[in-house]
């Protein structure tokens, strides 16, 4: 999983190596570490919160406790807004209030309609 949001994040493992068998070494071993020039666009604190991932012996790494306590999951709306970023749920929020404000036109122009039908008293 911690793999998986590395190439979300990068696109790149950091236990990569020049063969197969060197990146199954450094997989193995636990050795790896965040090339400057591919992970340059991560946070410290994202890079952070993967290293305390990224730990062999499982009983020293972080608990999903932990995890949802770190930093780097803190305040996003704010961090989002720090860089010009728009949140999933912002998208969705906003996308459901274009969806509600259509419809409710929607039921006054096919209300309209149903009015024009009836006829009109002389």
């Amino acid at each position: 999983m911690v793999l998986s949001l590395l190439y979300r994040l990068s696109g790149l493992s950091p236990f990569l190596g020049e063969t197969d068998a060197e990146t199954m070494n450094f997989i193995v071993n636990c050795s790896w570490d965040f090339d400057a020039d591919t992970f340059e666009g991560l946070s410290e604190e994202a890079k952070d919160f993967v290293s305390r991932l990224l730990v062999k012996e499982k009983s020293c790494r972080m608990s999903a406790t932990q995890c949802l306590k770190h930093e780097w999951l803190n305040n996003l709306p704010a961090k989002a807004s720090k860089s010009k970023v728009r949140l999933k749920s912002q998208l969705l929020l906003q996308k459901y209030m274009a969806q509600r404000k259509w419809k409710k036109h929607f039921y006054v122009v096919a209300a309209a309609n149903r009015l024009r039908k009836f006829p009109t008293c002389p």
